[in-house]
């Protein structure tokens, strides 16, 4: 299909965030915004939403959407920051639902937000519902419990603190990603700058509630105890490129192999590293089908947080039984880009019309005028894909999580809805019916210097309905399973572990050994 992109934004719009008129000069934290200039954002923010975000509706009713944007106006006051302002707009984004929702601060409030010591210094991990300190170099030690944080129960920070990191539609699993990179940021937003940490926690063996007072660092300190947390070896591919984008292997002694894709950031149809791609699937499967003893075949796109266009749906190509499309619909709700002057370029009209060319090119050769005068996909840029010959025909496995998101989700619903394979692991924070992605848009709000970003065409999944997966979850797994605190100590992979025991059982003919296999939302 074409430029489209799915997870990465087809046309890199610049993050230019212009510094609001009034007080220039002054401190960027201490900024005051008149009630006056918040409100003309906050309405422009509903404009430009309301115009130019297809999935605006997507999870929510225009009612409820109305109320929440009223509900951020109704909260104006003189005397506002821009990250009082910033918390309104991330609370509006959040409540609507897509991964793709993004929202920045002017780059120099940030700046001066991270130079303070003012964060929370050390990594926390969500495992098995509890919050846990995720270093062994504290005054606390690893794995300790955390029970509040300045009087705050662990329950509520992870509540409040997961609106800062969207996922998509009523998904909960993802925001435990968000949580594991960037809790001191989410604190110091939600929280205001800190100068001490009092935590109370509890180690299990140990009796009562110990407590532990920690000041406050700058946030380049944290940036540097997360890079060392105790966590990094079984999680780094979730947070860093891995060493490898993909890999394959033959279990020895098994007769199975293991696929492993981190993510569809390879290129886009036509460039050397989608061909070198192509090149490796073709040699996989012909491997595959040239041995039929291998009967098993182990997916893995635990880390894969999305990529470049088609990737997917070729890789997905070697899995499929029937032909089959990207999508059974999308849909764009406008046909000239709306709010042109707020769009996030640095004063180059010359990029922005540009940009704004390109999207219209798009909408002209991709989409065509449907009935209710919405734009929809055209079937030429929807194409049928075909089986490959040499698609794989034995057992499948498929490894999911909650970092799956945008194309690595969109395949993971794929195998799921539409192959036999079993699923192990956690409901993935990509929607299983549908997300809104493909071409990035970025405007700012003036007065604030906010940026909103968000992608603009709405997606219906070519994956059929089931009876245990509701409208706004992720993909849910047919064997829960993920890491308990004792596999966090040890930094054990629970699921694969669990995969290749399924995986042993099954080809010597025994029954599964763990975990039903669930028709509903385990919650």
């Amino acid at each position: 299909m074409g430029p489209w992109a799915a997870g990465v934004g087809w046309v890199g719009l610049a993050a230019c965030q212009p510094q609001p008129a009034a007080q220039q000069g002054a401190p960027a934290l201490a900024r005051v915004v008149p009630k006056a200039r918040v409100l003309e954002d906050l309405v422009l923010f509903q404009r430009i939403k309301e115009a130019a975000h297809a999935g605006i509706y997507k999870y929510r009713s225009k009612a409820q959407m109305d109320s929440a944007f009223a509900a951020a106006r109704a909260q104006a006051t003189d005397g506002m920051t821009v990250i009082d302002v910033y918390r309104l707009v991330v609370g509006i984004t959040n409540f609507e639902g897509s991964l793709h929702n993004d929202t920045a601060l002017p780059a120099a409030v940030r700046a001066e937000m991270h130079a303070a010591p003012a964060f929370f210094p050390y990594p926390v991990k969500l495992v098995a519902g509890q919050l846990l300190l995720n270093t062994a170099r504290g005054p606390l030690p690893l794995g300790a419990l955390i029970a509040s944080i300045n009087g705050i129960p662990a329950r509520r920070l992870v509540r409040e603190l997961g609106r800062y990191y969207t996922t998509d539609g009523l998904n909960t699993t993802g925001k435990t990603v968000g949580l594991a990179a960037d809790f001191p940021e989410y604190y110091r937003l939600e929280y205001g700058p800190q100068a001490a940490f009092v935590v109370r926690y509890t180690v299990p063996g140990r009796p009562g509630t110990l407590a532990q007072t920690m000041p406050a660092v700058p946030y380049r300190a944290y940036e540097q105890a997360f890079a060392a947390r105790h966590s990094k070896p079984f999680d780094d591919a979730f947070f860093n490129d891995a060493p490898r984008k993909y890999t394959f292997r033959l279990l020895p002694n098994r007769p199975a192999a293991v696929l492993t894709v981190n993510t569809f950031d390879i290129g886009e149809a036509g460039t050397a590293g989608h061909r070198r791609y192509a090149a490796f699937l073709d040699s996989c499967f012909g491997l595959l089908r040239q041995t039929p003893a291998i009967t098993d075949l182990l997916v893995d796109v635990r880390a894969n947080g999305g990529g470049d266009d088609n990737n997917d749906m070729h890789t997905f190509a070697y899995l499929a039984h029937a032909p089959f499309r990207e999508n059974k619909g999308a849909t764009v709700s406008f046909r000239q880009v709306p709010c042109r002057r707020y769009l996030s370029f640095e004063k180059n009209t010359a990029e922005r019309a540009t940009a704004v060319r390109e999207i219209a090119g798009l909408l002209r050769t991709d989409f065509a005028g449907g009935p209710n005068g919405q734009l929809h996909q055209t079937a030429r840029s929807n194409p049928v894909f075909q089986p490959r010959p040499n698609r794989f025909r034995g057992r499948l496995y498929l490894l999911i999580s909650p970092r799956l998101a945008s194309a690595g989700s969109m395949f993971a619903a794929m195998v799921r809805g539409r192959t036999a394979a079993t699923v192990i692991g956690e409901e993935t924070m990509g929607g299983y019916y549908g997300h809104t992605g493909h071409g990035e848009l970025a405007y700012t709000l003036p007065n604030t210097g906010i940026q909103t970003s968000f992608y603009w065409v709405d997606l219906q999944q070519d994956v059929p309905p089931r009876a245990g997966q509701p409208f706004g979850r992720g993909v849910l797994p047919d064997y829960p399973v993920a890491q308990s605190r004792a596999d966090f100590l040890a930094n054990r992979d629970p699921q694969l572990a669990f995969a290749l025991k399924l995986m042993a059982a099954r080809a010597a003919g025994a029954a599964p050994t763990r975990g039903p296999r669930i028709g509903a939302p385990k919650h």
